[in-house]
């Protein structure tokens, strides 16, 4: 049985890869995305300036509906440059959780990927995790083409 999921989400925006960047890198964008079914709490409004990767960001709540703690995640970024970040954390439910995303330009606009890997505590629930955390990407995705437009 494996032990490991991953999968990827990509998008097609009509606009400038420096302004999805910094929408992604900041509490207002990432919460955007997730709206309105869930919230993610970073401690503080944005990823540190000067961070320099490996580094440990600290425990971010995931709020139900904005309000109800369901799950935590303790961030560590390995990789931070213009365009790109890859998290490695641990959460309250997963052994282990990768997430990178990549914004490149392309012609007209930019692309979007990002690509999530995950170990739950309790393997049983690895199908049930792979089917709400792919449902929270796609909302992800759905609410950035909103957003930028979709090329």
């Amino acid at each position: 049985m494996r032990r490991f999921a991953h999968f990827t989400v990509r998008s097609r925006l009509r606009a400038d890869a420096d302004q999805v960047w910094a929408h992604a890198t900041n509490a207002v964008g990432i919460n955007a995305e997730l709206r309105p079914w869930l919230r993610m709490r970073l401690p503080g409004n944005a990823l540190p300036a000067g961070l320099a990767p490996p580094a440990r960001i600290g425990r971010c709540w995931i709020l139900l509906f904005g309000l109800l703690p369901v799950e935590y995640d303790e961030l560590e970024l390995t990789r931070l440059e213009p365009g790109a970040f890859d998290e490695r954390s641990t959460m309250l439910t997963q052994r282990r959780w990768l997430h990178r995303r990549r914004v490149r330009a392309v012609a007209g606009g930019c692309e979007v990927v990002d690509r999530v890997g995950f170990a739950p505590s309790a393997l049983l629930l690895l199908r049930l995790h792979y089917a709400i955390f792919h449902l929270v990407f796609a909302w992800r995705h759905a609410r950035l083409r909103r957003r930028f437009s979709r090329l």
